[in-house]
């Protein structure tokens, strides 16, 4: 009996070890000490936990979700604790701005509301939308045309604005899809909103805002280990 007590005790030291590894990001080691621990308590959830903050690194690409029977795959961008910014690697559809030629902002224009209702629960599981974090969404005025950007808002899906695009997309080769693509900005007016060419250049000016063809790459903070 003497012998099982040390033991025992020795798993549970190594157990909280590991998880003081994982609660300070030591990934490698705590991962580590997770697979020697075996089935251990909760040691195997915490192992899958490990695994997905690895594959969940800055710069890293990831599958979240599926859209028209293909898994949908997202540039790691920035990370706070164990939340992580997604970026679409690719344009996922083509969607106007808004419906409707009119002034409009990105808190009331249609692709903000297709996004985050009829998107977000076809593309998502419910499992993996529970993972999906609201987050303010910061709406600028135009830098050359001072036009507003409206109210901000509180999202889990958005598309980037000016400033996201230079810090997240800083070169034309991040920028270049197959067609043009919105950005979160309005144009030189409230019916325009600016836009991406294929190319990676910015067209500052705008396009309006009910052309169907405009391309859709949302971005989304994740919460890792829910």
């Amino acid at each position: 009996m003497g012998n099982i007590s040390i033991q025992n005790d020795a798993r549970e030291a190594q157990y909280k070890e590991a998880k003081s590894l994982y609660i300070h990001r030591q990934l490698p080691e705590a991962l580590a000490a997770f697979e020697a621990l075996g089935d251990y308590k909760n040691a195997a959830d915490y192992l899958e936990k490990c695994r997905q903050l690895e594959r969940f690194q800055i710069g890293e690409t990831v599958e979240y979700g599926a859209w028209k029977g293909e898994a949908l795959r997202w540039k790691v961008a920035d990370e706070r604790g164990k939340m992580r910014l997604l970026i679409s690697e690719k344009v996922i559809a083509k969607q106007p701005y808004n419906d409707v030629l009119t002034d409009t902002s990105w808190k009331e224009c249609s692709l903000r509301a297709w996004l985050n209702d009829s998107f977000l629960k076809e593309a998502f599981s419910p499992k993996e939308q529970k993972t999906l974090m609201s987050s303010l969404v910061r709406n600028l005025r135009n830098p050359r045309y001072y036009s507003s950007g409206g109210f901000d808002s509180l999202d889990k899906l958005f598309i980037l604005n000016s400033e996201e695009l230079e810090k997240y997309l800083p070169t034309a080769e991040d920028r270049r899809m197959d067609g043009w693509w919105w950005l979160r900005l309005p144009g030189s007016n409230l019916f325009s909103a600016v836009a991406v060419y294929a190319d990676g250049t910015v067209y500052d000016p705008g396009i309006h805002v009910n052309y169907e063809e405009g391309g859709v790459r949302p971005a989304m903070w994740v919460m890792l280990g829910v």
